[in-house]
């Protein structure tokens, strides 16, 4: 584990982490000075020890927001502020240097937005004044009250996305991965409903009144997608990767490698069952079985790592096993917080926070038995942990 402490350069500053590197962390800040909101955003280098400012954004009127997005080499930020344009600004990883800045206008007003690598970001509208009859009739027409547009952001070009049920998981239920062979993949979940006390109650319905009650898992290739909604495709085509009826539910949990992990139930027999599929080969083979949930016990998922942990509970320790991608074996006490974390297998990351302003992170040492608290909030990324 690395620990980076910025507490120094960053008291009393409220910042917002964007993205850690093995080499760097990236911040925004917003500051009001001549009465002009801005927001900047800094590089802070471990090994120069260095902070600099990379690039600002001097706000128009003090109602816009900002909103992060990270990929292998670009930082892109989107600014908005409910009304029927954006601004998009777009920083070179490699360089730390801006190499976009662009207005973009908008079919109706600002509702949400999802990066889909750093040349192509969807944005979604909802009906302004203007634009209000295209909206009713797309409301009548899919049962969708928003649009979604795909912008290319290197050419400067705008495709409507005609099949909205898919833009609407992407929005809403996207995880993206890379595979071994470097093929940025997206998987869309598509529960029946969220919530599997619900699903498990309408299985009870008799047959018939509720046709379809699926939930499904999606999967398709970025350069898939794209080339979808760039031939403007009424209905793109996704593999179904896993599907429960009525039987049951099946849930996403994690990527690790190229293997997706997720989750399943028969009612009938309650067996609860971790799955994993190969991207590689499709096949699909049973892991472990699910084990009790209750007040003292729960489980705990690294999607950014594709871990998932098992913690037990008594009056004054948690144990805490690793139950896929883990061999974590550590019991600590539960005075030191709500775990955030756990790094190398050995090190468990908790928050006792008693407000924003308050912050105090814990990082207990399970071979050694000793706890480090900190005042100070806590960002990790792999097996670096930043406190600021």
């Amino acid at each position: 584990m690395t620990i980076i402490d910025l507490r120094d350069i960053l008291f009393n500053r409220r910042i917002e982490i964007i993205e850690i590197t093995d080499s760097c962390v990236y911040y925004a800040e917003e500051l009001r000075v001549n009465d002009i909101d801005t927001v900047y955003v800094y590089c802070y280098d471990f090994s120069l020890n260095t902070e600099n400012i990379i690039s600002y954004f001097s706000f128009e009127d003090d109602t816009y927001l900002q909103h992060y997005f990270i990929c292998n080499d670009s930082i892109i930020v989107l600014f908005e502020n409910d009304g029927s344009r954006v601004w998009i600004i777009k920083i070179d990883k490699n360089t730390n240097n801006e190499v976009l800045r662009k207005r973009v206008p908008l079919i109706g007003r600002y509702f949400d937005c999802t990066l889909i690598d750093d040349n192509n970001i969807i944005i979604y509208t909802k009906a302004d004044n203007e634009y209000r009859e295209i909206f009713d009739r797309c409301l009548e027409e899919t049962g969708f009250d928003m649009l979604a547009n795909l912008y290319d952001l290197r050419m400067s070009y705008r495709y409507f996305i005609r099949d909205l049920k898919t833009a609407v998981l992407v929005k809403d239920n996207m995880h993206r991965f890379t595979d071994s062979k470097g093929t940025m993949r997206m998987i869309l979940c598509d529960p029946y409903c969220e919530s599997e006390i619900e699903k498990e109650k309408l299985s009870e319905t008799p047959s018939g009144v509720i046709e379809d009650i699926r939930d499904n898992i999606w999967e398709i290739s970025k350069s898939k997608f794209l080339d979808g909604v760039k031939n403007d495709r009424e209905k793109i085509a996704l593999k179904r990767i896993a599907s429960a009826g009525a039987e049951g539910f099946v849930r996403y949990e994690c990527t690790c490698g190229d293997g997706i992990i997720f989750r399943a139930k028969i009612f009938t027999t309650g067996r609860e069952q971790f799955f994993e599929m190969s991207t590689a080969s499709g096949d699909v083979k049973p892991i472990c079985r699910v084990r009790e949930k209750n007040d003292m016990a729960r489980y705990f998922t690294d999607t950014d790592n594709g871990r998932i942990y098992y913690t037990t509970r008594d009056r004054e320790n948690i144990t805490l096993s690793g139950e896929i991608n883990s061999s974590a074996e550590i019991t600590y006490p539960y005075s030191i917080g709500q775990m955030i974390g756990c790094i190398d297998d050995r090190f468990v990351i908790a928050d006792s926070s008693r407000s924003y302003n308050e912050p105090l992170t814990s990082v207990y040492d399970g071979k050694l038995d000793l706890t480090d608290t900190y005042r100070a909030r806590v960002k990790i990324k792999n097996n670096i942990l930043v406190l600021y």
